[in-house]
């Protein structure tokens, strides 16, 4: 008998701008952006800010040894996104493979990206001298990333070829990646995961505007599950964070609205809010949108199992 399919989603790291240890960010936590997805057996990681170091000793351990295939999907190359990668244990292991996805940014694209924080002379250790198995895809806007059952290998096509796929079998997962220019100054990806007939988005780094009502929303239409930037209070927003590229708490339940999602978890959290303040965003996101909550490390979510 087949297995029934999985679709799950752990949080590692929530914080936006730079990690924050400390006893005012216990219990949501201080690491930097990093999520686990599990679509039934693959192993999906959005973003490798300094959460994904605790995620690489947890994956090591879980694998027992075994050979480990890990597909890390890059939003884009700011520090908070990226800090951790040097520190992921996977990367000195000869048994683990690891896919790496991400934009082209400033001319480079993603390997130029990635290399760099892992050479000299900002890392004693050459990414390239690893014994991991590693692999660069660079993603552009309207990309689809595609895993069939039994294959290891990603199948990439362009919107238009997407199009003339069959429907997915039970196992497939499928990534859709949008680019937005919607974070200075470059821009970053959303990534929507589709899986066993749900589909999770990871929308971080963007800023509600006009722009974003009329680019974004249809991308995000009817999402089972919402990861979206929530920065900043109204107040601090308006204040001296406008333009910076990230959203209120106000803003990401308005989109949740506007595209009917059946769940919002707000994510990258300001560095300066204590556990207290982020209580206090969590009860008014509610009153906006009453199926949110915000993104804690360690707090888990089964997509398969109903509100």
């Amino acid at each position: 008998m087949a297995e029934k399919p999985r679709f799950r989603v752990r949080f590692w790291g929530v914080r936006g701008s730079y990690p924050v240890p400390g006893t005012q960010t216990l219990r949501y936590g201080g690491n930097t952006a990093c999520v686990e997805v599990d679509a039934s057996g693959r192993t999906l990681v959005l973003d490798a800010g300094s959460g994904i170091i605790a995620l690489g000793d947890s994956l090591l351990r879980r694998s027992n040894g075994n050979a480990l295939h890990i597909a890390l999907l890059i939003t884009h190359a700011h520090g908070d996104h990226l800090l951790g990668l040097p520190f992921f244990a996977p990367l000195y292991e000869p048994t683990v493979s690891i896919d790496f996805f991400g934009p082209r940014l400033a001319g480079r694209d993603v390997e130029g990206l990635v290399v760099p924080i892992m050479s000299p002379p900002y890392f004693p250790v050459d990414i390239r001298q690893l014994p991991s198995q590693r692999a660069f895809y660079t993603l552009e806007d309207n990309m689809w990333i595609i895993w069939k059952p039994g294959y290891k290998q990603p199948l990439l096509l362009q919107e238009h070829q997407a199009a003339w796929e069959p429907p997915p079998l039970p196992t497939e997962v499928r990534v859709h990646a949008r680019f937005t220019t919607l974070h200075p100054q470059n821009g970053s990806l959303l990534y929507a995961i589709e899986h066993a007939g749900r589909r999770l988005i990871y929308a971080t780094d963007l800023e509600w505007g006009e722009e974003y009502q009329s680019e974004m929303l249809a991308f995000l239409e009817r999402a089972d599950l919402l990861i979206h930037d929530a920065q900043y209070t109204p107040e601090d927003y308006q204040h001296a964070r406008r333009g910076f590229g990230h959203s209120t708490y106000e803003m990401a339940a308005t989109v949740a609205q506007l595209a009917r999602v059946r769940e919002l978890v707000l994510f990258h959290h300001e560095p300066t809010y204590d556990d207290q303040k982020l209580e206090r965003i969590e009860s008014a996101t509610r009153r906006q949108f009453s199926r949110s909550r915000l993104a804690r490390e360690a707090m888990e979510i089964d997509l398969l199992v109903s509100p």
